[in-house]
């Protein structure tokens, strides 16, 4: 329990699905744990809870050898301030003083006194920003001055809610990548909300998905995005073919399932269920115009009539109809050279591998 962040609560709020979530968090090894999920699934308000910043219906949360909240007992309820819980809290806008210089943001903890204020601005490469004020900043500045300010504040914990959601798009995809290596140079555990796959993949080492104010699934980033554990996780994950289906057989390690007529081969996850769901990814779909004779390792290889083409930037995804609506993306290179369009006929190739099956 001495390295671990054990939140366990209940709570009801206007407006929103009840909060029910059980999660563990080890804080030794300063890794960063992304609550991910679709807005309005209650990410804020866990991270709130954790803060002191509102208070949990029933349930304890402890930080190591620390109670910070237990609601066990009304009469003797415990319930530390969030001043005195040494958190570390990033809100959507930041929360900058106008009125204050980037230093006095920075400086303005009372814990930050014992901390080298030139060394942490040198850090977060604001020394050169100092003495201006939040109105002379850009967003990317902005951030770097509300992390240093949470770190001024020596903090066990850093919690940030959608701490690039307030930049605009450029910005945003260069401080992905900026805001990771901070956080890993920080050497303090982090909670990060978003309902941003990118940043998820970008930022995480762990993750914890929240649907509807209960927590789906945990686990490695890459692992819970490539095995999602249900069709609501898939979809959360942004899985864009799900689909019920039916086991026709099972055979060596694989299973045969049925969507509206076609057969699809995929790898056996070992549940006994019949009814199932078929989740596909898009960049897991290859398109041939015209199949070789030569075929692919790929054992599925569908019919298929174009149904849309829409352009993404360098990409463009391709909705197929195979008895069934099936998503691909492809590079606008490829597309052009196939000469993709409306209502043509092609076939859809999909390795058993990339098809992950789910109990429905």
């Amino acid at each position: 329990m001495a390295d671990e962040l054990i939140v366990d609560v209940r709570k009801r709020h206007a407006g929103g699905p009840e909060i029910a979530i059980a999660l563990r968090l080890p804080l030794a090894t300063h890794a960063v744990t992304v609550l991910f999920g679709p807005s309005g699934a209650g990410k804020t308000t866990v991270l709130r809870l954790i803060a002191g910043l509102d208070t949990p219906d029933s349930g304890s949360i402890r930080c190591g050898d620390e109670v910070w909240y237990d609601g066990a007992r009304a009469a003797n309820r415990i319930d530390i301030a969030p001043q005195h819980r040494r958190v570390g809290y990033l809100s959507q806008d930041y929360a900058i003083f106008p009125h204050l210089t980037v230093r006095r943001n920075v400086a303005y903890s009372h814990a930050a006194r014992g901390w080298d204020i030139d060394g942490l601005l040198s850090r977060f490469e604001l020394s050169g920003l100092a003495d201006r004020y939040p109105r002379q900043l850009s967003g990317g500045e902005l951030q770097r001055v509300a992390l240093a300010r949470a770190l001024a504040a020596q903090p066990r914990l850093l919690l940030l809610d959608e701490p690039l959601s307030a930049l605009d798009a450029p910005t945003r995809l260069r401080m992905r990548g900026d805001l990771r290596q901070l956080l890993a140079s920080v050497q303090v555990p982090a909670i990060v909300v978003t309902h941003d796959r990118i940043e998820a993949l970008a930022l995480g080492d762990s993750i914890a998905i929240m649907i509807d104010g209960k927590l789906r699934q945990t686990g490695v980033v890459d692992s819970v995005f490539d095995c999602p554990a249900d069709a609501d996780v898939a979809a959360a994950v942004g899985v864009e073919t799900i689909c019920p289906a039916r086991v026709v057989s099972r055979s060596a390690g694989l299973v045969t399932v049925e969507i509206a007529g076609a057969r699809l081969v995929a790898v056996d996850i070992g549940d006994a269920s019949t009814d199932v769901f078929a989740c596909i990814r898009a960049e897991s779909v290859t398109i041939e115009r015209n199949p070789s004779g030569n075929p692919s390792s790929a054992r599925n290889h569908l019919p298929a009539r174009i149904v849309s083409v829409i352009p993404e930037g360098p990409l463009a995804r391709v909705a197929l109809d195979c008895g069934f609506r099936l998503t691909a993306i492809v590079t606008r290179q490829s597309e052009e050279e196939m000469r993709l369009r409306e209502g043509e006929q092609v076939t859809a190739v999909v390795k058993a591998t990339s098809i992950r099956i789910v109990p429905r």
